[in-house]
């Protein structure tokens, strides 16, 4: 009876322990922007009125929204970093979002950003205006 026990706790110490490591981390080559409207395949980004934004989207999105065409087979994440169908993302407009582009333009990845990795994007591009 105590083995089972012991056993029982040492299962659900290792699922509260491994799940601390589930956060997924972007990639440092995506450009950050807010989902502003959707017309598959295209896709409709803006800064969303943030000048961070700017920063982290190198210019390519100067405070104007700009159309961009998603890749035949683009890879869409959500929040929790489960993949999304690409029929699901019409209903994600206003959403910020981290994109990664190939050598045309075109959005090959584009991943939904929760709240934890705004604020990391806004810390990041804080220190990048401070230098």
């Amino acid at each position: 009876r105590k083995i089972n026990m012991l056993r029982g706790f040492i299962a659900v110490s290792i699922l509260f322990l491994s799940s601390l490591t589930w956060a997924r981390t972007l990639p440092d080559d995506m450009d950050v922007a807010v989902l502003k409207r959707i017309d598959l395949p295209y896709v409709e980004l803006s800064s969303g009125g943030f000048s961070w934004m700017k920063v982290l989207t190198l210019g390519w999105i100067d405070g104007n929204a700009a159309t961009f065409q998603l890749a035949r087979g683009v890879r869409l994440r959500d929040e929790n970093d489960r993949f999304l169908v690409l029929g699901r993302l019409t209903v994600q407009s206003g959403k910020p979002v981290a994109v990664k582009r190939d050598a045309a333009g075109v959005i090959r990845e584009l991943w939904l950003l929760n709240d934890d990795e705004v604020a990391a994007f806004k810390e990041k591009a804080a220190a990048a205006q401070a230098k």
